[in-house]
């Protein structure tokens, strides 16, 4: 029987790409985009994280992460480093199609890297 630690194994790529990508990943930006508002909602006091898009005659609200507290955005960020680093590590790992390596890595880069690095700066401002 080998003793494996869930959370280390990803961290390292040794779950499956889909796995990562799929329940790890997109679980992760789930929870980000509902459950941090309610958190900041609760914790801190704080109703003024929405952004609003107007769409047709439709007007939608959506969490605006630049107006999260300083705690909240360091828990995101530390969170979305350890996501990304272990779906990259499992696209490492990854024996198939090169593709899929290659849409793996832009997908991170423009929705997990960027961003990250752009809420960073806005810790700092």
């Amino acid at each position: 029987m080998i003793n494996s630690i869930p959370i280390k194994d990803f961290f390292e790529g040794k779950v499956k790409l889909w796995k990562s990508f799929w329940i790890v990943g997109f679980g992760h930006q789930i929870i980000l985009f509902y459950l941090i508002p309610v958190f900041e909602k609760i914790i801190f006091n704080n109703s003024e994280i929405y952004g609003y898009i107007q769409f047709s005659q439709d007007t939608f609200q959506i969490p605006d992460f630049t107006r999260i507290s300083f705690l909240t955005k360091l828990t995101v960020i530390l969170s979305t480093i350890y996501v990304t680093i272990g779906i990259w590590r499992s696209s490492e790992n990854y024996i198939g199609s090169f593709f899929w390596i290659i849409v793996t890595f832009i997908y991170l880069s423009f929705f997990n890297i960027i961003p990250i690095i752009v809420l960073t700066f806005n810790l700092f401002i």
